[in-house]
C-alpha cells in the first residue's frame, strides 16, 4: 500500500508541474483598455470623497513601465489625463503596480499601489487599489491587439451596457444611472442608439443619434444631444470584440460601461 501511494504521488508531480504557471514582466506588454470603476471614502488629500471612474489606454514595454491616457471622472468632473508607472508581474502571475497620478487638488503625483492577477494568456489582468487605504477602487484591464484603428473599426450593431450615479445635473434627476440597448455605428463616423434608460427608478425609452471620431491610437469619442450635449470617450478592447466607455458629457456624473459587437 505505501509502495502505492508513492507511486502515485510520483506520478503527479510532473503533471502538477505541467499545469502550472509561470509569469515575468513580458508577458504584460502591449496596449490595453482600461476600466476604472470605485469610490474615495476616505481621500487622499486634495482628493474629493465619492464616486470615481476612468477609461483609457495603458501601453506596458514588458520591462516593467507603463503610460497611459485616460478620461477620468472624479465625483463627477471629468479630466483627461496623461501619466505613468511601473510594474511587477512574479512568478505565480500575481502583479504590483505602481502610478503616479497627477490629481488637480494635490500637490504632487500621488504614487497608487495597486495589486491583482494576471489572466488569461496574458489578455486580462483585475487589479484593486490597495494604497492609499480608504477607497474601493479596482482596475479591468483587456489586451488590445490592433496596431491602429480608424473610423471603420467601429462598424455594425453594439450592445450598449451603462451603469453609475448622476451626482449633480440641471437636466436630469440626481441618483443611480442605467442605460441599456443598441447602437449601430456606420463605420464612417455616424451612429444611432435605441435604448432603455434608467434615471434614478424612472425607465425612459430613447432614441438619438450622433457622430464618432476614432484615433489612430483606438481611442474614440462620441457626440449627440438629449436635448443636452452629450458624450462618450471610449478605447477599443479586441477581448470584448467592442470597448470600454466613460461618460465624458454632461459633467456631474460617473457613469461607464462597455460596447459589445452582437455578431
Amino acid at each position: 500500500m505505501k509502495r502505492t501511494l508513492t507511486m502515485l504521488a510520483l506520478c503527479l508531480i510532473p503533471a502538477m508541474t505541467a499545469w502550472g504557471q509561470t509569469c515575468n514582466n513580458n508577458d504584460f506588454k502591449g496596449t490595453y483598455s482600461a476600466l476604472v470603476t470605485g469610490n474615495f471614502i476616505t481621500p487622499p488629500p486634495g482628493v474629493p470623497a465619492g464616486p470615481t471612474a476612468r477609461a483609457g489606454r495603458v501601453q506596458l514595454d514588458g520591462n516593467g513601465n507603463s503610460s497611459i491616457i485616460t478620461t477620468l471622472s472624479l465625483a463627477g468632473f471629468i479630466l483627461q489625463e496623461s501619466y505613468g508607472g511601473t510594474y511587477t508581474i512574479n512568478p505565480d502571475c500575481t502583479a504590483t503596480v505602481i502610478l503616479l497620478i497627477p490629481f488637480p487638488g494635490a500637490p504632487q503625483p500621488v504614487p497608487f499601489q495597486f495589486q491583482g492577477v494576471l489572466a488569461n494568456n496574458g489578455n486580462t489582468m483585475n487589479l484593486l487599489l490597495l494604497n492609499p487605504q480608504g477607497t474601493d477602487v479596482r482596475i479591468n484591464l483587456s489586451k488590445q491587439r490592433r496596431a491602429s484603428c480608424t473610423n471603420g473599426d467601429l462598424n455594425g450593431d453594439y450592445a450598449l451596457n451603462l451603469a453609475g450615479v448622476i451626482i449633480n445635473s440641471p437636466s436630469v434627476p440626481s441618483g443611480l444611472f442605467a442605460r441599456v440597448g443598441k447602437v449601430s455605428f456606420d463605420g464612417a463616423g455616424a451612429f444611432t442608439a435605441a435604448v432603455q434608460t434608467s434615471y434614478a427608478g424612472r425607465l425612459v425609452p430613447e432614441t438619438f443619434s450622433g457622430t464618432y471620431a476614432m484615433d489612430k491610437n483606438c481611442t474614440f469619442t462620441t457626440t449627440f444631444s438629449l436635448g443636452f450635449a452629450s458624450g462618450w470617450f471610449g478605447v477599443m478592447a479586441d477581448t470584448q470584440a467592442g470597448a470600454n466607455l466613460i461618460q465624458s458629457a454632461p459633467s456631474g456624473a460617473v457613469v461607464t460601461g462597455t460596447l459589445t459587437s452582437v455578431r
